[in-house]
């Protein structure tokens, strides 16, 4: 199957590594189509009809089947009449787009809902050409996990969209089991549990395991979250499919600025213990800083914007 996916602009580089971690982790064949201009489309071909997995991206803003390339509007409605479900609407960058391709449509005898069309379509232009597909909803409700409308609270808390941003380039599905040691109030197991994925966190503070655990229950989720130390994790656990975390920093953190790296590098020692040959661990760090670690393999780095005050470097490693 063909699918197209509308990247978000939000970073050049990650909505479309966060597709690949998607498709690695779900165990798909995939190959992906280079030859267009547009810089937030990707089509790609995988070895599934199940679309399912689209529902995991935050940054993909819509998806859907791969229906066909045109820069005949008229042979587009065409194609497009055969797959119609009763009534449609049409979503695309362009206004005159929507208007010219669905009264071509609507010549055919199919009616406009804008509400709750029976077929959505996707229409983006590329170079004189027109892609189109079947729109296949995408739920993903971050508002409703976002920071404030859990029960425990902290300011630093990260948002859903970059925790679950993170727990997919960790190339992990259904199943797995997920470890955060850095827990704090929950962010990063809230999103691998809504996945259905295993989850356990340790954090140093009673206080913060006590506040994850209320806010993973808020969200009908469960998991193994324990009070211990992130750089003596062998003491903890036994082993896992990834570690997915945002370690201390700055003026809230217990970990001084001066001794950060080296807190840092501790705990890639200490991760190594517990994290499988072959698997993934992605962290979260102050742009200003660079790891380096035998038991890892480096393979991606991307800066993330935050604030005037802090740039976050996203680093994806794998374990010899």
């Amino acid at each position: 199957m063909k699918l197209l996916l509308h990247l978000s602009g939000e970073h050049p580089e990650l909505p479309r590594a966060e597709v690949i971690g998607v498709l690695e982790g779900e165990k798909i064949k995939y190959k992906i189509s280079e030859e267009f201009m547009h810089k937030r489309l990707l089509i790609i071909d995988v070895d599934t009809d199940n679309t399912e997995f689209l529902n995991r991206l935050a940054l993909t803003k819509s998806a859907g089947e791969l229906i066909y390339i045109s820069n005949n509007m008229d042979e587009l409605a065409s194609i497009l009449s055969e797959r119609i479900d009763g009534t449609f609407a049409i979503r695309s960058e362009s206004k005159r787009t929507e208007e010219i391709l669905g009264r071509l449509i609507w010549k055919r005898g199919y009616k406009v809902d804008l509400i709750t069309p029976g077929s959505r379509i996707l229409c983006f232009e590329d170079n004189g050409k027109y892609l189109v597909a079947i729109d296949t909803p995408l739920h993903k409700d971050f508002g409703d996990r976002s920071p404030e409308k859990r029960p425990f609270f902290h300011p630093t808390a990260m948002k859903p969209k970059i925790a679950r941003l993170m727990v997919n380039l960790a190339r992990v599905r259904k199943n797995c089991t997920v470890l955060d040691p850095f827990c704090g109030t929950g962010s990063i197991l809230i999103e691998a549990g809504v996945m259905k994925i295993n989850i356990m966190g340790l954090d140093i503070s009673e206080k913060i395991v006590s506040g994850c655990i209320e806010n993973l229950k808020f969200y009908g989720l469960k998991g193994n979250i324990e009070v211990g130390d992130a750089l003596k994790m062998k003491n903890f656990i036994n082993g896992v499919d990834a570690i997915v975390t945002d370690p201390p920093y700055g003026r809230s953190s217990i970990v001084t600025e001066n001794n950060l790296e080296e807190f840092y590098n501790k705990f890639l020692d200490s991760a190594a213990d517990v994290l499988r040959k072959g698997k993934c661990l992605v962290l979260s760090i102050p742009d200003k800083f660079s790891l380096e670690n035998e038991e890892f393999e480096l393979l991606s780095s991307y800066k993330l914007y935050v604030h005037k005050s802090l740039t976050r470097r996203i680093l994806v490693f794998k374990k010899n």
